[in-house]
């Protein structure tokens, strides 16, 4: 029987087994591969956050947790951690204080990616019934995203037309989802 020093693969290598196995549809295989991955080398940030990705993807959101808090320790400077780590709580309806705080703090690491972020504090001010405020975020989001990024300006589109419908303007979230529909069109 083999122990752990046995392994002949590297972390980059059991890395992109895990790679293989994801786009085969295979996720359990993927995170193991990428379990192993941290076996060899506990700071391999690949493997920590393709992890969060499939935990959160997975709706195993403790490990998602546990895994984009570990990748914000081992990179405090990446907003994108921050922001993943946000949509764990949002998708538990959790925490969102908290979640207002990280992506704000991820603006300002990475302010390249302030739409994406934007569109992020918007929902976390519709699920605080903060509606204004997500009107507020999400229409300052729309300008960062071009006619390439369908499924994101989609995305700011539809959530604005929550924010509206929360306000009980429903002509104005009408015309929100109808630019949804619109981009799909494009």
């Amino acid at each position: 029987m083999k122990g752990r020093g046995d392994d002949p693969l590297s972390a980059q290598e059991h890395f992109t087994l895990g790679s293989i196995y994801e786009k085969r549809g295979e996720p359990e295989s993927a995170m193991s591969q990428y379990e192993m991955a941290l076996d060899r080398n506990p700071e391999f940030l690949p493997a920590v956050t393709r992890l969060g990705e499939l935990s959160y993807s997975m709706r195993q959101y403790g490990h998602a947790e546990r895994y984009y808090r570990k990748a914000i320790e081992m990179e405090p400077r990446n907003g994108d951690h921050y922001n993943n780590l946000c949509w764990v709580y949002l998708s538990q309806g959790k925490k969102l204080k908290k979640a207002e705080g990280l992506i704000k703090k991820a603006m300002e690491l990475t302010p390249e990616h302030r739409g994406y972020y934007l569109d992020t504090l918007g929902v976390i001010h519709l699920k605080q019934h903060r509606f204004r405020e997500a009107i507020g975020a999400l229409e300052a989001a729309i300008p960062f995203f071009d006619e390439t990024q369908t499924d994101l300006l989609r995305q700011v589109y539809r959530h604005l037309g929550l924010a509206y419908e929360g306000l009980g303007q429903r002509s104005m979230a009408e015309e929100a989802f109808e630019k949804a529909r619109q981009v799909i069109e494009r």
